[in-house]
């Protein structure tokens, strides 16, 4: 937490990170643009501060008070001027790594004027939200505006690993883990302070604006998902609002399991246990409905109706069980593949990278095989954890790619399965 000291005798606050044990260094993301939004707004928070425009002292507060954030008699100036003020070194830098990590994947996703139209905005609504949440003390800090960044990151690229140095006593430990998890600690743990009363409503000396860092984050999840849910931005497999319906759909299905369902009738239907609807079993010939032969087409027959009415999920499902029942089955090229993308999207990994593989023995002269081991190394490097396999599919998938990003990726995640392996 950064001291900002007294200004005019009252109480400052700043959009610090706050106390933090877990300092991100970098994401798995590949930049496919220069961000040069991000560049220019972190440059200008160093020269801001560079310059002596901060509130490292007491004497320095009280210089720069006209641009900080006042709730009790705020400019327009102000809500722009105060998120490029800080209070300390220690202040800035903290706010300068998550806004690099972050805001450069951020400005890669909205472009150079979009991202920095959305910062400015997550910056002014943060210290909207601050004054409506009861801060009374002045503000300084970029926090709200990356807290809107690290909102909308959330929502854009859930799936991305964090690479994390953990202070331990003495020890610096880095490890990875999911950017979802990373970022939904940041944020519960900010609604959880300005739940409980650490933001105010006047914040202590040298305190940190919880409210303000809460209201960025709710202001960079609403505006990301609703842009997502209109198609301003392009959708991703991996995007929240996809891993919640994919979450959906595993949920609805695990239901009608547990419910009971005849996988011969209509899916959903209940099985009826009453002896009333028993049919004798002298009037149905069941010689061939028990053979492993029989189920084998009943489900591809149920994996084929589910694909062409759109439900892949279902037909997921329908293959899983086929996996179990039929010796070595594949189904036509495009239905395989179309079954181990929904697989790898709804994070069933080992299955997806059996049907990738099942793919990949039937089909190895598809014109984009490449792509299978592009999508087979990624598998089994970033989830599956096999890197002996990851580094063979990877190598093979730089040997046959012509796409300069899927190039890179695969480049990228060869060098770290390369290290993760020794």
């Amino acid at each position: 937490m950064c001291s900002v000291g007294q200004v005019t005798g009252g109480r400052t606050a700043s959009l610090a990170r706050g106390h933090t044990e877990m300092i991100p260094i970098r994401t798995d993301y590949r930049m496919t643009r220069t961000p040069w939004a991000n560049y220019a707004v972190v440059a200008a928070n160093v020269i801001v501060f560079l310059t002596g425009h901060h509130a490292w002292t007491r004497e320095a507060a009280e210089s720069i008070s006209a641009y900080m954030l006042h709730p009790d008699a705020p400019k327009l100036v102000q809500f722009f001027s105060s998120m490029f003020l800080h209070g300390s070194l220690q202040h800035l830098l903290g706010n300068m790594v998550f806004l690099w990590v972050f805001g450069n994947a951020m400005n890669d996703k909205f472009g150079q004027a979009g991202y920095l139209a959305f910062y400015l905005a997550g910056g002014v609504l943060a210290g909207v939200g601050y004054m409506l949440l009861g801060g009374a003390a002045p503000v300084v800090g970029a926090s709200g505006a990356i807290s809107a960044v690290t909102g909308a990151y959330l929502v854009l690229l859930p799936r991305t690993r964090v690479t994390v140095l953990a202070f331990l006593l003495y020890v610096i430990m880095p490890f990875e883990l999911s950017s979802l998890y990373f970022l939904m600690f940041q944020l519960v743990w900010n609604l959880l302070m300005t739940a409980y009363g650490w933001a105010g409503p006047y914040a202590p000396k040298g305190g940190v604006a919880y409210s303000a860092h809460a209201a960025g984050y709710m202001f960079g999840i609403v505006i990301a998902a609703g842009l997502l849910a209109v198609k301003v931005l392009p959708r991703d497999a991996y995007d929240l609002l996809n891993l919640i319906r994919a979450r959906h759909r595993r949920a609805r299905y695990q239901r009608m399991v547990r419910n009971g369902f005849d996988p011969f009738n209509r899916v959903g239907s209940k099985i009826r246990n009453d002896r009333s609807h028993w049919v004798p079993s002298k009037s149905v010939d069941q010689a061939s409905a028990d053979t492993p032969a029989a189920k084998e087409l009943t489900l591809r027959k149920r994996i084929s109706d589910a694909l062409s009415s759109g439900d892949v999920a279902r037909a997921s499902a329908a293959y899983l069980e086929l996996v179990q029942v039929a010796e070595s089955p594949v189904l036509a090229r495009q239905q395989q593949l179309d079954i181990a993308n929904h697989l790898m999207a709804s994070e069933q990994y080992a299955a997806a990278a059996d049907a990738y593989e099942r793919f990949r023995t039937h089909y190895g002269q598809y014109e984009h095989i490449a792509d299978i081991y592009l999508m087979l190394g990624l598998l089994y490097g970033r989830y599956l954890h096999q890197y002996d396999q990851a580094e063979k599919f990877l190598q093979q998938a730089i040997d046959g790619l012509t796409d300069p990003r899927k190039l890179d990726l695969a480049k990228g995640d060869l060098a770290n399965v390369r290290r993760s392996g020794r």
